[in-house]
């Protein structure tokens, strides 16, 4: 052979070698005869519950006594700071919401009370008693709790500086010997009058050789002598106190309250 079979060796099969196709063993499927029904199963009605009204009896004596123990327990009022205060001075009077600020005299700390009388307005600067002994509070009734700065109306704000001056003035004596007449070095560049606003180390260093070895004996003396207000420049840094709590040293902690 040549050509391209005999380069492919290829084996063409004779007529006699074809196999006979087989019978296949193919069998039918049984037709679909669809799902069988399933009995469903008898539904309970739900059993009515029998009614315990007929054995009920109200116990109304227990009622009653639950009743008269919630009203016989007395209402507990939290301890506030507060509590410890004495006398206080009105900073604001809100006559609409009937609600006074004042402020405490021994820690200059805001708090909030309800006035007794609805229908008298208590004036800026008023001392009213707020100690423990309630028959003493004649203006005050409940605390309400303490008063934010950032809270309170701004003509509140700007009329505290007024309220703390007042109580300086009526205490001059106090303040005098208390805080100008001793004050010293706090180190050994800043002096103790460097603490109120606007003095600096010179001023101070002028306001000690005025204050000389007698000490001064009025806020007068000590406004003319150093050209200042004293008792405005104490209250200045109270307030700056009431500001920032974290203001060191606090003048407040050290001069309060006030011993007479």
């Amino acid at each position: 052979m040549s050509g391209i079979r005999r380069d492919r060796n290829i084996k063409i099969p004779k007529r006699n070698e074809k196999s006979q196709s087989r019978p296949s063993n193919y069998l039918p499927s049984r037709p679909a005869e669809g799902r069988k029904d399933i009995a469903k199963k008898a539904e309970k009605k739900p059993q009515q519950q029998k009614s315990n009204r007929q054995n009920f009896r109200p116990n109304n004596n227990r009622n009653r006594r639950q009743n008269d123990q919630r009203k016989a327990k007395p209402r507990i009022n939290k301890p506030t700071p507060l509590d410890d205060e004495i006398w206080a001075r009105v900073v604001e009077h809100d006559f609409e919401n009937n609600v006074l600020t004042l402020l405490g005299e021994s820690k200059f700390l805001l708090g909030r009370y309800r006035p007794k009388h609805t229908d008298k307005v208590l004036q800026l600067g008023q001392r009213v008693y707020v100690g423990v002994d309630r028959s003493k509070r004649v203006e005050v009734g409940d605390i309400m709790g303490m008063a934010r700065l950032d809270k309170m109306s701004s003509g509140a704000t700007k009329d505290l500086p007024i309220v703390i001056q007042r109580f300086i003035e009526e205490n001059e004596l106090y303040f005098i010997k208390s805080f100008y007449n001793p004050a010293g070095f706090l180190s050994l560049k800043q002096h103790s009058y460097e603490l109120l606003h606007g003095i600096g180390n010179k001023k101070a260093t002028q306001m000690v050789e005025q204050r000389g070895s007698s000490g001064f004996t009025s806020f007068e003396q000590i406004n003319e002598s150093c050209s200042i207000d004293a008792a405005e420049l104490l209250a200045i840094r109270f307030q700056s106190e009431l500001n920032d709590r974290n203001l060191q040293p606090r003048l407040s902690d050290l001069l309060l309250p006030v011993k007479t």
